[in-house]
């Protein structure tokens, strides 16, 4: 059995975001007795289809090996460039086959297609007029005295500093649909990259208040503008998430139980709403993950691969033992397609994968599921159901 850490770290080896310490950490485990070929064994039963799905330039892969040899090298930390070599060649040549694999299962013309459905960005301004933020359309966002709040490019919206004095505050509202993401740059310079299914409501300025505070639904990667005299406040359905500058993840979806906060750098706290006592903070480092359960209001954190919480921000979804249910879920909201699951059983079974939303239709990750996994499935009436 392989230890946790260690499977943490292949994890991350694989996806080329491990570091020297950790890279460091797998060469000494894999010296030790039978380990090199539990290691083959892992990556051909969990990883090979998903890696060579997502990494199709095998030289490029063999490449940057030899890269992070050299690197290692540089630094001087005694790595053995032969046994290095030795497990790098067993991925390598265990991605080949994923690739040759992977050719066959879209080599076959599909029969079955998806059409997305289309969704819209809005934003809901102080007086509830709704506008439409279209790709690629240039939109300027009026106060209600007629000045320029914000202007939209059509992949970002941007909101200035430089905008007059108001005591009161006014905000907005920003809807994310199913099958989109966008960017939102706020007043005093917090960017927020907004998750498909998700909404925030924030202050068109943060005026000479004691706080900075949006509310969230859905998920959101945010980058916190530092002010230490004005904390930031994430507020998400019954938590507080206190920032002191930052870059955090911000999963709350009504559908879930819990509200998941990831930590990537700087400091967060959790609290219930309303909490006056410090005692009631959680605070988190680098590197953890607190959770707020809506049904027990109790609150835990543990240490996780931030790469995987945050990797739809770079367009890729990562799962590692999820269960069947949340993927679909998750397919559904990045695809914006339905899917109707009648086997039931599968919901709490537990699978890996790692799928580039940009670069695969949803035709080719069902089809994946069904060659790996053996999941019937059809398409009928432009939805997905598995049998």
């Amino acid at each position: 059995m392989i230890p946790s850490d260690i499977e943490d770290i292949i994890s991350k080896f694989l996806n080329n975001s491990a570091n020297s310490i950790e890279l460091d950490m797998l060469h000494e485990w894999i010296e030790k007795g039978n380990n090199v070929n539990v290691f083959k064994t892992y990556v051909e039963t969990h990883f090979a289809i998903a890696v060579a799905m997502n990494q199709p330039d095998l030289k490029k892969i063999k490449n940057n090996f030899l890269s992070d040899v050299r690197k290692e090298k540089r630094k001087q930390r005694f790595l053995n460039m032969t046994s290095f070599l030795k497990y790098a060649a067993v991925v390598i040549f265990i991605i080949g086959a994923g690739l040759m694999f992977k050719s066959n299962f879209y080599s076959d013309d599909l029969e079955q297609t998806i059409s997305p459905r289309e969704g819209e960005i809005t934003l809901q301004l102080a007086n509830g007029e709704v506008k439409s933020i279209k790709n690629g359309a240039q939109i300027d966002i009026k106060g209600n005295k007629g000045q320029t709040l914000a202007n939209s490019d059509g992949n970002k919206l941007s909101y200035s500093n430089k905008v007059e004095y108001d005591e009161t505050l006014v905000y907005n509202k920003l809807t994310i649909p199913y099958g989109k993401k966008y960017d939102l740059i706020l007043a005093d310079g917090t960017r927020v990259k907004l998750n498909s299914g998700s909404s925030i409501k924030f202050p068109t300025k943060f005026n000479n208040t004691n706080e900075r505070r949006v509310f969230l639904e859905g998920e959101a990667f945010f980058v916190v503008s530092h002010n230490h005299q004005k904390p930031f406040y994430v507020q998400a359905n019954g938590v507080d998430i206190k920032v002191y500058g930052t870059e955090f993840n911000v999963k709350n979806y009504t559908e879930n139980k819990t509200t998941e906060v990831v930590l990537v750098s700087g400091s967060v706290s959790l609290a219930q709403n309303n909490s006056t006592s410090k005692k009631d903070e959680f605070k988190l480092q680098p590197g953890e993950r607190g959770s707020f359960d809506r049904t027990d209001k109790a609150i835990v954190k543990d240490k996780v691969d931030t790469s995987i919480y945050t990797s739809w921000v770079q367009g890729n979804l990562i799962f590692k033992k999820e269960p069947f249910k949340n993927i679909i879920k998750a397919l559904e909201r990045s695809y914006n397609v339905v899917i109707i699951n009648n086997n039931k059983v599968l919901d709490e079974e537990h699978f890996n994968a790692t799928i580039e939303t940009e670069y695969e239709s949803i035709e080719q990750v069902f089809n994946y599921f069904s060659k790996v996994y053996s999941i019937e499935y059809k398409v009928i009436e432009n939805k997905i159901v598995i049998n």
